[in-house]
């Protein structure tokens, strides 16, 4: 009898011994991947398992995104591709469909140290000579696999004209806002055809208002009224599309559209800073032409 009760006493130590296991992989599990409400983190073999860049590129796009969300990056899309995921026309209608050959992405410097080791993790090698003179301001990454360049912006948007997207990153999770997507492509002075496609998609679908739900004219106003080279540009480019999307038959109401946008930046008082570049007016380059780096 008493061999048996100390048989019972050690079968029942060594399945609570089992149970508490279990209960502490569990917990471990658990406090693994809670690292804060609302963030989705994936499993730590996640980006291992997928390291190689999708060929598809608004798929690699959305995992790019996905991953930099779940290591707690401020990154967002700007170009054609940040109207892509933005203008549902700009999927559906034939007129504004084109092709995207690479990335264009926007975050912070308290994020830059990260950022470079995320792209490494996935799968894109960095330009060493670049990123050394440049990157404080601006990083370029290349997927050798499909031949797409990456670009990344630090703080502003740097090319013919000057963008501070540092107070305005969180207002979209995967993009730029909406105004400073448009004013991304209309800042280029030798604008071509499929920006204007972009800039005409935006005007197709969302209309002008003073918040980022629309296109935030508001904003747009209140940033060319201190700075006469972008208001400049801006101007010859916003009649640049109202004429393309005339000629190619879009909706009225596009052109109706820029032209309430022209007349709210033009309603904005300017600042002294504005009105006195704008007495030396053409007589002086009012932008800047940067190179395309290799």
């Amino acid at each position: 009898m008493l061999f048996f009760i100390i048989y019972v006493r050690r079968a029942q130590n060594v399945i609570q011994s089992d149970q508490w296991k279990g209960e502490a992989t569990f917990l471990s599990l658990a406090s693994t991947d809670a690292r804060g409400p609302g963030l989705h983190v994936a499993p730590a073999t996640s980006m291992n398992n997928t390291a190689e860049p999708i060929p598809e590129i608004t798929e690699e796009a959305l995992r790019i995104l996905e991953a930099a969300n779940a290591e707690g990056i401020s990154l967002r899309l700007l170009g054609g591709l940040a109207v892509y995921l933005q203008s549902p026309s700009a999927k559906t209608d034939e007129r504004l469909k084109r092709s995207y050959k690479d990335f264009d992405f926007a975050t912070l410097s308290k994020f830059s140290t990260k950022t470079r080791a995320l792209f490494a993790n996935l799968g894109y090698s960095g330009n060493k000579t670049f990123n050394a003179l440049h990157g404080h301001q601006r990083l370029l990454l290349w997927d050798e696999q499909n031949k797409r360049q990456v670009d990344i912006f630090i703080d502003r948007f740097q090319m013919c004209h000057n963008i501070d997207f540092r107070p305005r990153l969180q207002i979209d999770q995967r993009t730029l806002a909406l105004a400073d997507i448009l004013l991304t492509k209309l800042q280029i002075v030798e604008i071509n055809e499929k920006d204007l496609l972009d800039v005409i998609a935006l005007f197709v679908d969302y209309t002008i208002g003073d918040d980022d739900r629309s296109i935030n004219a508001a904003y747009i106003a209140k940033l060319m009224s201190n700075d006469w080279g972008f208001n400049k540009t801006l101007d010859l480019n916003l009649e640049k599309v109202k004429a393309f999307a005339i000629e190619r038959n879009f909706p009225a109401y596009v052109a109706e559209r820029i032209d309430a946008l022209i007349a709210r930046i033009q309603a904005q008082p300017k600042s002294m800073g504005w009105k006195t570049r704008a007495m030396v007016g053409e007589r002086v380059r009012w932008y800047e032409l940067p190179e395309e780096p290799r």
